[in-house]
């Protein structure tokens, strides 16, 4: 099977040849010490790696050499691994008013997602990054002036996440057009000890449109994956019943258990995950790393449906030679029919 075959076979939680294997990013430092290489495709090809994910193509206006003003009108920090929002557009509903939203038409929109897609030839899934009703408000505000709207502002947060529905929708139909298959909807709703706000002031104000969107999206015939990091117990059930088709990535420092997770929901939705990219992939020993993948697969892949990845991403303080054994042990003992036996030996369980 393709790269591409195993992830659309995951996601309808089925079987696929071997468990497959995507990170929302490959640093390139990463890829460069282990193959030489810091084309992020060009590395899936080398390591059997079976998708990357690509962002939107945005216009930027230089301020400085340390920040650039992005297409919404937010400043940010140019040089982070993760370009960090510092000033932001909207701060009433007068502001609202007069927020340019860029065109989700543009051609240059697409023009990173159309080059993946026509160099990938088909082999390596490429999977578009869309900011959901969340992650573009908390842009366009800041965290923590946003966290504040639903008690201070409630008809400016819905009406910027209503915006954010429209947009993002409008996204989708043009990736679906493009030939996309598969979208991942970001960003964190939560950290390590639970929703960064009440589990009823999300569901009665952000889930509406969340759930929307989602709809909006699976009605063009993509995939949907849902990211975030931290505890999501509180609101599990919720994302699960807004149709999403995956959910990732299961993040073991928010007290999210894999083996849980694939038991109670694992005939719904499709699991990404959760190498530990903290510790596990950083400084711990080959041999932990090889525990850990065999635990995550017996926990997540047996009978399909499970996409094996880090706990978020391959970062840039992630150690190469433990992230190439995270890809070998795949090779190794990743293919399906999974051999119980084999991965209870490697992840010591008697």
């Amino acid at each position: 099977m393709t790269g591409r075959e195993r992830l659309l076979c995951a996601l309808r939680r089925q079987e696929p040849d071997r468990v497959p294997t995507l990170e929302w990013v490959l640093n390139p430092d990463v890829t460069e010490a282990i193959t030489g290489t810091r084309s992020q495709l060009e590395f899936a090809r080398q390591m059997g790696v079976d998708g990357i994910s690509v962002s939107l193509t945005e216009k930027k206006t230089v301020v400085d050499s340390k920040h650039y003003r992005d297409e919404w009108g937010v400043l940010r920090i140019s040089y982070d691994e993760y370009p960090t929002p510092v000033e932001y557009p909207i701060k009433d509903e007068e502001d609202f008013k007069k927020l340019e939203i860029p065109d989700p038409d543009a051609e240059y929109r697409f023009d990173a997602i159309r080059r993946a897609m026509d160099e990938s030839e088909g082999e390596i899934a490429i999977v578009a990054r869309v900011k959901d009703v969340f992650s573009q408000p908390r842009d366009l505000m800041g965290f923590e002036n946003f966290l504040m709207s639903f008690y201070l502002q409630p008809e400016l947060a819905s009406m910027l996440m209503e915006m954010c529905v429209e947009y993002s929708t409008r996204i989708a139909c043009n990736l679906k057009e493009l030939g996309v298959e598969i979208v991942v909807l970001g960003d964190d709703i939560a950290n390590n000890t639970g929703l960064l706000l009440s589990p009823k002031m999300y569901r009665e104000q952000v889930l509406p449109h969340f759930r929307r969107l989602v709809q909006n999206i699976k009605k063009t015939g993509l995939f949907v994956i849902k990211h975030s990091d931290g505890d999501l117990r509180a609101v599990v059930d919720d994302l699960v019943d807004t149709g999403i088709d995956c959910l990732d990535p299961i993040d073991p420092l928010g007290n999210m258990s894999m083996s849980y997770m694939k038991q109670n929901y694992g005939d719904r939705i499709a699991l990404k995950g959760n190498v530990d990219c903290v510790k596990t992939l950083v400084d711990k020993s080959v041999e932990d790393v090889r525990r850990e993948t065999a635990l995550c697969m017996l926990e997540g892949s047996v009978g399909g449906g499970h996409i094996i990845s880090s706990s978020n991403s391959i970062h840039r303080g992630i150690n190469p030679v433990n992230y190439k054994a995270f890809l070998d042990a795949i090779k190794e003992f990743g293919n399906y029919p999974l051999d119980i036996g084999q991965l209870k030996a490697i992840a010591g369980i008697e």
